[in-house]
């Protein structure tokens, strides 16, 4: 894990870092050629680094397993059912709420998923859920390791509060960090109940998707509050319901 998180974070933020050099000196703009390359290059790096460590250290049988979370499409249609479904609802409870507002048709968001898949952070589930969560959950308790994970993917975001033009540049430090949290306990449901990096995959990429659809307000800490627990809740009722069917 120490290797993985040494490489992502060197890879990660260095290209980040340079993109603010370059946008405080150069004047470049982030979505020019070689700031869109750097910014991309420094997102892509929790996949290539899961990657690049699994392939150089796991056994046999455990990078076997890893690719085939990534690959495996044969899920029940429930599973792809119960990821839109939280997706969609992640981003459309500050509607209730009266914080947020639909901009956008729903189509919108199938329409935007395969970018954002691609671009849109979809893919850094291939080393947060795929690698990271399941080596920490060897040691630690499912709840333990995701908040861990939240942290480390958290911090891993840092840089991008002093790139202009991220989107983090004008969040809400505290109502990220608690839509991060949030997010996690449900990857974490995810991953645990279906072993599918995809599914993962999926779910952060919906959310992004329908963030465009219903854009969240990064000032409501209120809202982002209420949001963690709703998650909280919904985490520990699947744990007791799963620990309930075991006994």
């Amino acid at each position: 894990m120490l290797r993985y998180l040494t490489l992502t974070f060197a890879i990660s933020w260095s290209c980040w870092l340079l993109v603010v050099f370059l946008i405080k000196t150069a004047g470049i703009e982030l979505f020019s050629p070689i700031g869109l390359s750097l910014y991309s290059l420094g997102a892509a790096s929790p996949m290539f680094s899961a990657w690049i460590v699994q392939r150089k250290y796991a056994s046999k049988e455990e990078y076997h397993q890893f690719k085939h979370g990534i690959a495996n499409i044969k899920q029940p249609i429930s599973a792809y059912l119960l990821v839109g479904f939280l997706a969609w609802a992640f981003c459309f409870f500050p509607v209730l709420l009266g914080t947020s507002k639909q901009v956008a048709p729903v189509y919108v968001a199938l329409q935007q998923l395969p970018i954002m898949i691609f671009f849109g952070g979809g893919l850094e589930e291939v080393g947060w859920r795929g690698y990271l969560l399941p080596e920490m959950q060897k040691k630690y308790s499912r709840f333990i390791s995701t908040c861990f994970v939240a942290a480390i993917w958290l911090c891993w975001h840092l840089p991008l509060w002093l790139v202009t033009g991220s989107g983090q540049d004008r969040m809400n430090f505290l109502v990220f960090a608690l839509w991060v949290f949030s997010l996690a306990l449900l990857l974490t449901l995810i991953w645990n109940k279906y072993q599918s990096t995809l599914l993962c995959i999926l779910l952060h990429a919906g959310f992004n998707s329908f963030s465009n659809v219903y854009p969240p307000d990064f000032n409501q800490v209120s809202v982002s509050g209420l949001l963690f627990l709703l998650c909280l809740g919904i985490y520990f009722l699947h744990d007791y319901l799963i620990s309930k069917k075991v006994s």
